[in-house]
């Protein structure tokens, strides 16, 4: 092992696995009967609701109404208002179609009146066919690469969400939006990052499908910053999610690293576009993911 050794042997362990089991806890929506569910929060170091909690709630309800056996494929939210880190959530399940093999469900989380997230899903069955998939990409390994609180501990002007004493371990492969902050220009719109459960598996597939979409959300929308210089922090980039969208391929374990390729094809009128294929560290593709996202720059520095 170099000098970025697994931190499962560090001091913060114990913290970050009882940080994963306060997140599988989220994603267990207590049933009220009719499609109606409730969940929790959790508190967050940027004052609002955590997009990914949001969107792996909503999977969490719907797979909890769905028949026995079948297993989300897609998932479409909408972002539509900001919520607050310390109350609650409220989810509603729709179904809209049951097939054979498929089945629809529409899902809304809120908090009192103020509707936060709506999203579709769809569930199939497993079945034998054909497959193919993208490779994956030839990157360092995890063991190699420090975790991003460590990278980012010296600036005091960057949003550090992940730290080792989270419930997800986050090392970039190549350096931060924050680190790359005087290159504009001359740093692509990519970024590829291994996340890793700090928690035991949980031996449930629609759970580790949920908790795929909670860390889906961490760090979507760097590719956005890195051509032009931005961080997320003090006196640089401002943003938010404004949708996201994800393809399932695969059953995946979230406590096994993860790589997420991230890349963005566009950015423009302040909206960008991101796309991510994750995959496990053998090769497996688990899911494709898309995210539309605000970002604004800060205005120029006139004298």
């Amino acid at each position: 092992m170099g000098p970025h050794a697994d931190i499962s042997r560090g001091a913060n362990r114990q913290r970050a696995a009882e940080s994963f089991e306060e997140v599988c806890a989220l994603l267990r929506p207590r049933p009220l009967g009719h499609g109606r569910y409730t969940g929790g929060t959790m508190s967050a170091r940027w004052g609002v609701s955590y997009g990914g909690l949001l969107v792996a709630q909503a999977l969490a309800a719907a797979s909890a109404d769905v028949p026995q056996g079948l297993w989300v494929r897609s998932l479409h939210a909408y972002f539509v208002e900001a919520g607050a880190a310390d109350r609650g959530v409220e989810i509603d399940v729709v179904p809209i179609r049951d097939g054979r093999s498929t089945c629809w469900r529409s899902v809304r989380v809120r908090q009192a009146e103020r509707l936060l997230l709506t999203a579709d899903l769809t569930f199939a069955r497993d079945s034998s066919s054909p497959a193919h998939q993208a490779p994956i990409p030839a990157v360092r390994p995890p063991e190699v690469l420090p975790n991003v609180g460590r990278v980012l501990a010296d600036f005091d002007d960057v949003h550090v969400h992940w730290n080792d004493d989270s419930a997800f371990d986050l090392r970039y492969v190549d350096n931060p939006p924050r680190l790359t902050a005087r290159e504009a220009g001359r740093d692509r719109p990519r970024s590829s990052v291994w996340v890793r459960a700090m928690g035991p598996d949980p031996n449930d597939r629609a759970l580790n499908a949920a908790l795929l979409a909670y860390a889906s959300d961490m760090c979507m929308l760097d590719p956005l910053l890195k051509p032009h210089g931005l961080w997320w922090g003090n006196g640089s980039a401002k943003g938010f999610s404004m949708d996201h969208s994800m393809w399932f391929h695969a059953p995946a374990r979230t406590d096994e690293w993860i790589l997420v390729d991230q890349h963005s094809p566009a950015l423009r009128d302040g909206r960008g576009l991101a796309l991510a294929d994750m995959f496990t560290r053998s090769g497996e593709l688990l899911c494709s993911v898309a995210q539309q996202g605000s970002m604004r720059a800060p205005p120029p520095r006139h004298g």
